[in-house]
């Protein structure tokens, strides 16, 4: 097993795709976060110097909420989710793209072992993605909050951190979401398509329709609403009076959404993995 993990490992980290893809989410992570940070104490013409004034405003001032949000805006708004989703899909398409399934399944006969293998290095992908989006994320935004905004970073915060490392889980699910797909649907630019497909178009299109027929407790299955829960573990506006409606559509804790996402990806890869072990290869 050992001599296996190793192998895809190395499969992952001797290749171009894994760092040229990481460098584009760094570039729009840190673009996100920068962008969200130039809010911070924009008045959005809702009162905001008057007594409760600007309390749907998330950026009316910066409190560990709105902290959250800023450091994971790449995550919250289901952009930069897509990089992982696509990597892992490439990850195990490739091998049937170029023929290279085959040598693998040859030199561990156990097919077994080689889905654990590949999920287990896909697993570690996803947690250096998670490092490398949360440096990028934090640099941006920390850049606008004390250069433009003259607002504090909040990064001695406790919860921040929590947020940031909770970030970690989000990024393994989504890379094994991408694994999953690319063992259902072997062809690559067709698991790519339908994969982020469905996390953006399906994600966006699904929110519209619980929206308007007022299905809001329907909402937070959603794959994109459960990470977007699971990082922000704070009111960004303390205090705020909150619609019974929009908190229907959340976990009362973070940790709800992270089992909710991870029964999503364990039935999806160990559903691909077991076709991959029953399907002929060439």
């Amino acid at each position: 097993m050992n001599g296996a993990i190793r192998s895809e490992i190395r499969k992952v980290f001797t290749t171009r795709l894994w760092w040229g893809m990481a460098l584009g989410m760094a570039a729009l992570a840190a673009l996100i976060s920068m962008g969200f940070a130039a809010l911070v104490s924009t008045d959005f013409g809702d009162g905001g110097d008057q007594p409760g004034g600007n309390q749907g405003n998330p950026f009316a001032r910066m409190t560990v909420g709105t902290a959250q949000l800023i450091y994971n805006a790449g995550l919250v708004q289901q952009m930069t989710t897509l990089f992982p989703l696509a990597l892992g899909t490439l990850l195990i398409t490739s091998e049937y793209r170029h023929k290279t399934i085959s040598a693998t399944f040859l030199s561990t006969p156990n097919r077994w072992v080689v889905m654990v293998s590949k999920a287990i290095a896909v697993s570690v992908t996803g947690v250096l993605y998670a490092v490398v989006h949360a440096a990028a994320s934090v640099g941006g935004g920390a850049a606008i909050l004390i250069g433009v905004k003259g607002e504090p970073t909040l990064l001695d915060q406790g919860e921040v951190w929590k947020s940031l490392g909770i970030g970690v889980i989000a990024f393994v699910v989504w890379m094994l979401f991408g694994f999953g797909i690319g063992m259902l649907i072997r062809n690559q630019i067709a698991a790519v398509l339908i994969g982020v497909g469905v996390a953006f178009v399906a994600q966006i299109a699904l929110n519209v329709i619980f929206t308007v027929q007022e299905w809001y407790s329907a909402m937070k299955w959603l794959p994109g609403n459960l990470t977007a829960n699971m990082l922000i573990t704070s009111d960004p506006v303390e205090g705020q009076q909150v619609d019974p409606a929009t908190q229907s559509q959340y976990f009362e804790f973070w940790w709800q959404s992270a089992l909710v996402l991870l029964v999503y990806a364990a039935v999806l890869a160990v559903s691909g993995a077991f076709l991959t072990t029953r399907r002929d290869v060439t």
